[in-house]
């Protein structure tokens, strides 16, 4: 599972306490989750979003040690190959031990040119969830963000977290398969 979308790259949104507060939070969460079998993954962002030191100490801080490890890119756009080297940079801050999974849900052609986030026109879907990653750290390709679920009434799209098919089959038919 992908524990709490967000919560640690956007954290700067708190007070300095407040933020103490989610990365315990965050870390209580996981260990319970992990005590009771779940395979617990940190959303750690993407690479356009925090340095990867900046990362590697807010993951300590929110407790990666104790769960499986990370996630990048969760409903986002970012190239796989691109997120693979951020991850491999995260590890090595984290002390080179570590696991991550990549979500490609979306990123089939990379970002938007102008990095539009919500509903961006022309992307497509990214590689197919797999556990072959060809990175010994990178653990999985998954599909976090159910294609076709909206970002948002934003380019058009329908309230967020609803199914949209025009996108969902714009996904698709720009496949790289």
């Amino acid at each position: 599972m992908v524990l709490e979308p967000d919560a640690i790259a956007g954290a700067d949104c708190l007070s300095a306490a407040d933020r103490q507060t989610r990365y315990t939070l965050i870390r209580e969460a996981g260990m319970l989750l992990t005590q009771h079998g779940a395979t617990v993954y940190l959303d750690a962002g993407q690479p356009d979003w925090r340095p990867a030191t900046e990362m590697a100490g807010r993951l300590r801080l929110a407790g990666v040690a104790a769960v499986r490890g990370f996630a990048l890119n969760t409903a986002n756009f970012v190239g796989t190959t691109d997120l693979l080297a951020y991850g491999d940079q995260i590890v090595a801050e984290l002390g080179g031990s570590g696991h991550f999974v990549v979500d490609t849900s979306r990123n089939g052609r990379g970002p938007a040119p102008d990095r539009q986030w919500c509903n961006p026109a022309g992307r497509a879907l990214g590689t197919r969830p797999t556990t072959a990653t060809g990175d010994e750290r990178a653990d999985a390709f998954l599909w976090v963000k159910g294609p076709g679920e909206s970002d948002g009434t934003c380019n058009g799209g329908p309230p967020a977290g609803e199914f949209w098919t025009d996108y969902a089959l714009g996904l698709a038919k720009r496949a790289p398969y």
